[in-house]
């Protein structure tokens, strides 16, 4: 089966999600089975640059919710990510 994860952001405040993809690149992350990818749950926080080339809008924030759509051999995952005001740092590499 292939996945595709489409990180959306709700910034602090609002009501709407703001969707990072591009026409170019429909979902953030593609994979099958035969690859391996995390997909982070409910309550873990992530931080993910923008980037020229992928992703426009910066993600930074608690993972809100997650929804997996299955069709026909495909999941289509959506994790959406809530900007808040908590006090936590990443350790960056």
């Amino acid at each position: 089966m292939k996945y595709g994860i489409d990180y959306r952001l709700l910034p602090k405040g609002a009501t709407n999600l703001v969707d990072n993809t591009t026409m170019h690149r429909p979902v953030d992350v593609e994979v099958d089975e035969t690859q391996f990818a995390l997909i982070p749950n409910v309550g873990d926080y992530v931080d993910f640059p923008g980037e020229d080339d992928i992703r426009h809008v910066p993600l930074k924030g608690k993972v809100k919710s997650r929804c997996f759509n299955y069709k026909l051999g495909y999941c289509y995952v959506t994790v959406v990510i809530e900007e808040t005001a908590d006090d936590w740092n990443c350790i960056k590499p």
